[in-house]
């Protein structure tokens, strides 16, 4: 990726959160990013390619960061937690990032083939959530809706401590995970 493309989807993450899809012209992201007019239709032929590129290159960076948290030798729970824990510190630490995607993900901008190509990457990632049914040690639930459950806690987890910036400990951490865990584990 060129420093110009990062720098087109810096501002668009940025600005698509605090402006919203509509709300954001092609002429505002090329002038936060620095660039020349011309160079956002360079990289991407249309506002709705942006947001889907935006989309995929965020999700990717989300599940780049957490992977490799899986250890065989490891207990289930252990890595789910590792894993889990990822997630949320990521999350934390990236709020555009999060809220993008938050705001995005049932988006009719992001196409059914931008979701494939995310949902066949988080599958990769998410083995040990398939490894822990297998084994029979996690509740059997489709696996799409394990994601759903999974993304559902980690949201729920951040915007708690979005919101309450004090209570963000281990001990609070502990407690959020032990609730996600009880409502997975058999």
């Amino acid at each position: 990726m060129t420093e110009k493309e990062q720098k087109l989807l810096d501002a668009a993450l940025k600005l698509f959160v605090e402006k919203g899809f509509h709300g954001t012209s092609t002429a505002e992201i090329t002038k936060t990013a620095g660039v020349a007019t011309g160079t956002l239709f360079h990289y991407f032929k249309t506002k709705e390619e942006l947001i889907n590129q935006l989309y995929l290159f965020t999700k990717e960076n989300i599940l780049k960061d957490v992977a490799g948290c899986y250890d065989n030798k490891k207990p289930l729970k252990e890595n789910m937690k590792s894993l889990w824990l990822k997630f949320v510190h990521y999350s934390i630490a990236n709020p555009y990032k999060f809220q993008f995607i938050l705001i995005f993900h049932c988006s009719p901008y992001i196409t059914s083939l931008t979701k494939e190509q995310v949902e066949t990457r988080t599958e990769d990632m998410l083995g040990v959530y398939k490894k822990g049914i297998e084994t029979r040690q996690l509740k059997y639930i489709p696996f799409e809706m394990a994601i759903e459950h999974i993304w559902g806690n980690i949201v729920s987890t951040v915007n708690y401590f979005a919101k309450y910036p004090q209570e963000l400990n281990e001990k609070n951490l502990d407690v959020a995970f032990e609730l996600f865990w009880s409502g997975i584990s058999k």
